[in-house]
């Protein structure tokens, strides 16, 4: 498949996942408080999940038969959970049989098809073992409705798998969601090592041939994520983003939702000879861009990542642009 080459690759977007819970304060920042050390009950959070089964039973316990016309979709339905030891998380769930836009922008109603067909949210989660909750603690999310919010659920580890649950809905209706952990690589490098885990956005911009800045995001939030399976994710949102007006939005609240989220996973490779990793995208906001490859050329910087695609040409000549990337995970060992 050929690398991708723009900066168009940061820039796809994500949607809504099961159940919106109690909201909490807006949280800013990304960062979760300094402790000691994490809870031990962490360590077993703690790796990649993949989404195997999802469920629905009633009040009585019996499962709710899926919709027939669905049952294909959900099939190929693709999705990742990731938990970080110092208490960082982030989903991405994508639907099985999207279509893919018609033009190179999107239509008001193709924009909303992708916006409830993929699911992205990032932030902290926090654990009560004895009641066996974990809550999901929003930093960002596609749905404007769900970013700063707590996502409560109940959790069951059975084996690898690790069975979510979020509260019941107003019928007694409550549906599970089951995933399996993801073995890490035979053979991590030293690069691999460097990269993986949880890293907070710290700037976005391109410069033109001058080095002059022609384009930045300030305010802009997110995290890129590594893990040793070899799977990497990307959320990253704009500032301001507005909540809906109602909850059903409006085609101009549909657009603005898909301008300013960005996401996309998939399994990733590194080229350490010379400096670049791949991101081989397997999901992502717009249909079409599964199956891209996004190059990005990366430096280590104490305790920042910096990453750059490569440079893009127009009638003023090359762009460049960089994005930079702290870690808040542990340092690598």
């Amino acid at each position: 498949m050929p690398v991708r080459t723009s900066l168009a690759a940061f820039l796809v977007v994500v949607g809504a996942f099961v159940g919106t819970d109690s909201p909490s304060a807006q949280r800013g920042g990304g960062q979760v408080p300094a402790s000691a050390a994490p809870p031990a009950i962490n360590q077993q959070f703690a790796g990649i999940w993949k989404l195997v089964s999802q469920e629905t039973r009633d009040a009585k316990g019996q499962i709710v038969p899926p919709n027939p016309a669905t049952v294909a979709n959900a099939e190929a339905r693709l999705g990742f959970i990731v938990y970080d030891p110092a208490g960082y998380m982030a989903v991405v769930i994508q639907q099985g049989g999207r279509q893919k836009y018609a033009a190179q922008q999107p239509t008001p109603q193709e924009a909303r098809a992708a916006l409830g067909s993929y699911t992205s949210y990032w932030g902290s989660y926090a654990v009560n073992q004895p009641q066996s909750i974990v809550t999901h603690q929003t930093f960002g999310a596609l749905s404007t409705s769900m970013s700063g919010t707590d996502q409560v659920r109940g959790f069951t580890f059975s084996g690898n798998r690790l069975t979510l649950r979020p509260p019941a809905g107003a019928n007694g209706n409550q549906s599970s969601l089951t995933w399996e952990r993801v073995p890490d690589l035979p053979n991590l490098t030293s690069t691999h090592k460097k990269l993986i885990g949880f890293w907070k956005l710290i700037s976005s911009e391109t410069r033109d041939a001058k080095g002059e800045v022609v384009s930045s995001n300030p305010g802009q939030t997110g995290f890129i994520i590594y893990t040793a399976s070899g799977h990497m994710m990307v959320h990253m949102m704009q500032a301001y983003r507005r909540r809906n007006a109602a909850p059903q939005a409006t085609p101009e609240e549909t657009m603005a939702a898909m301008r300013s989220y960005t996401s996309y996973f998939g399994p990733y490779t590194v080229n350490e000879s010379e400096k670049f990793v791949v991101h081989h995208l397997i999901g992502t906001i717009n249909p079409g861009g599964v199956g891209q490859d996004y190059q990005r050329f990366y430096e280590f910087s104490g305790r920042r990542l910096i990453l750059k695609p490569p440079p893009t040409r127009n009638a003023d000549g090359d762009r460049q642009s960089t994005i930079t990337w702290e870690r808040i995970s542990a340092d690598a060992q």
